[in-house]
C-alpha cells in the first residue's frame, strides 16, 4: 500500500506530543523518484518512489520505509514486515538511498541505490482534518490504532503521491515535539494541498491544445525501426491530452498521473513546442514535444522526470503501422 507523508501544524491535542525543529523534513527529487521525510519525536517516516530501467521497459518502486536507527550521517529503515534494511546516508549536498538484496516494494532489476540532492528540496503542501477527531495509526503492517489524534480544523501539510493511499504518513506540530503515525486519507480535506493560489497556474485554452489532443502510445527502437512494446507486468506507457479540461493523464506502466497542462510556447524548429505542466503538489515541469512523423502521426517527447526515459509516441490510431510485440522473459513474473 503506498504511502504519503504529511506534517501536523496547528492547535495542540493532550494527547498528541508536541514537536521541536523541522530537520530534514521535506521532499526531495531527481529525474526519476521523489524521496519524502517525515521526521517525529518518536519516529521518522520515508517514502521513496522511482522508476528505472527494467529490461526493454520500465520498473518502479514505491517504498514506505520507517527509521530504526538514526545518527547524523547514517539511517537504517525498514519496511514493515519486511527484514531487509535500507540504508539512508546523510551527505551534506545529498542524500544516498541504499535497498537491502531484494526490495519487495521495487520492480525485478532495481539497481539498489538512488541518490537526491538536498538542494531539491521543496515544502509540502496543504490539507485540513475534516472530522472531529482523527487518530494516528502505527506504521506496522496492521496499521494499528494508537492514542495520538487531531482535531477537526487542524492544518496538515501534505506531500501528495500520484497514487492515491489510504493512509497518510504524517507528524502533528505541538510547541517543542512532533508526533509521527498515520492518519486516514479519508479523515483530511486536501482540496487545497496544491502550491499556495498566486502560484498556480490556470490550465491553458482548449483550442491550443487541440492539436496535440488525443492518445499517444509509446514506441520502442527496435534495430532501425520501432515496436509497440506489451511489458511482461505493467501496460504499455500511453498519455492523454484533453483539451476540454486542460489536462494530461499519463500512463507510467504500473501507475498513472493527471497533470495540467498550463502554458503552450513554439519550441525551437518546425512542429516544435514546449508544453507546461504542473502536477497536483504544484511542481512544475517543461515538456519538450517535437513532430517526428506527421503522415504516421509520431512525436518525439522529453522531459525531467515523466518521460525522461520513454521519448517516441504514435497516435493510437495509426500504431497499427507499426509491429506489437510481447517482452522477452515474462516466464519469471508468471512464476
Amino acid at each position: 500500500m503506498a504511502l504519503l507523508f504529511a506534517i501536523c501544524v496547528t492547535s495542540a491535542v493532550p494527547e498528541a506530543s508536541a514537536q521541536g525543529p523541522e530537520g530534514l523534513t521535506g521532499v526531495y527529487s531527481n529525474k526519476g523518484g521523489t524521496l519524502a521525510i517525515v521526521e517525529g519525536s518518536n519516529e521518522t517516516l520515508v517514502h521513496f518512489s522511482g522508476s528505472f530501467p527494467q529490461g526493454e521497459s520500465a520498473g518502479t518502486c514505491d517504498c514506505a520505509l520507517v527509521v530504526q536507527k538514526k545518527t547524523a550521517t547514517n539511517w537504517s529503515l525498514q519496511q514493515a514486515g519486511e527484514e531487509d534494511a535500507w540504508t539512508l546516508r546523510v551527505n551534506p549536498k545529498q542524500f544516498v538511498l541504499e535497498s537491502g538484496p531484494s526490495p519487495s516494494c521495487c520492480g525485478a532489476g532495481y539497481p539498489g541505490k538512488d541518490t537526491f540532492a538536498r538542494s531539491t528540496a521543496r515544502p509540502l503542501g496543504i490539507c485540513k482534518v475534516k472530522v472531529s477527531k482523527a487518530g494516528f495509526h502505527a506504521s506496522d503492517a496492521a496499521n494499528t490504532p494508537r492514542k495520538a489524534f487531531v482535531v477537526s480544523g487542524d492544518a496538515v501539510e501534505a506531500y501528495v503521491d500520484p497514487v492515491e493511499p489510504d493512509f497518510l504518513a504524517a507528524r502533528f506540530q505541538g510547541p517543542q515535539k512532533a508526533t509521527a503515525g498515520l492518519l486516514k486519507r479519508e479523515d483530511l480535506d486536501c482540496a487545497a494541498e496544491s502550491a499556495p493560489k498566486a502560484a498556480v497556474k490556470a490550465p491553458v485554452a482548449a483550442d491550443k491544445l487541440q492539436p496535440f489532443a488525443g492518445t499517444w502510445v509509446e514506441l520502442t527502437r527496435q534495430g532501425k525501426g520501432f515496436v509497440v512494446l506489451k511489458p511482461c507486468s505493467a501496460a504499455t506507457r500511453s498519455f492523454t491530452v484533453k483539451p476540454a479540461t486542460g489536462e494530461v493523464e499519463v500512463q507510467l506502466g504500473q501507475e498513472a498521473t493527471t497533470l495540467k497542462v498550463t502554458s503552450v510556447e513554439p519550441g525551437k524548429g518546425a512542429g516544435a513546442w514546449v508544453l507546461g505542466l504542473t502536477s497536483a503538489d504544484g511542481k512544475p515541469e517543461a515538456l519538450q514535444w517535437k513532430t517526428a512523423d506527421a503522415a504516421k502521426g509520431t512525436v518525439s517527447v522529453n522531459s525531467p522526470d515523466l518521460f525522461s526515459q520513454s521519448h517516441d509516441y504514435v497516435r493510437q490510431e495509426k500504431k497499427s503501422a507499426f509491429p506489437s510485440k510481447q517482452e522477452t522473459g515474462c516466464d519469471e513474473y508468471e512464476r
